[in-house]
């Protein structure tokens, strides 16, 4: 597969994992992934970042060869 698929993809799902981590260490609520045996609550703000940041890498590897 190209670098057009996983530089997007990379930076997505590290951008996740950074988010999570961050709000794991500093206790923000916001950006933890909770489990329990009685519940699991999964914070969609890394997600979105997430997904956005991907969207916008893809963006600037598509005008780079242009310029």
């Amino acid at each position: 597969m190209s670098k057009s698929f996983w530089i997007p993809l990379c930076a997505s799902f590290g951008m996740m994992i950074l988010l999570y981590i961050i709000g794991f260490i500093a206790n923000i609520d916001v950006l933890i992934f909770k489990v329990s045996l009685s519940y699991t609550e999964i914070s969609l703000l890394p997600i979105v970042v997430g997904i956005l940041v991907g969207f916008i890498s893809e963006w600037i590897l598509k005008l780079k060869p242009q310029q």
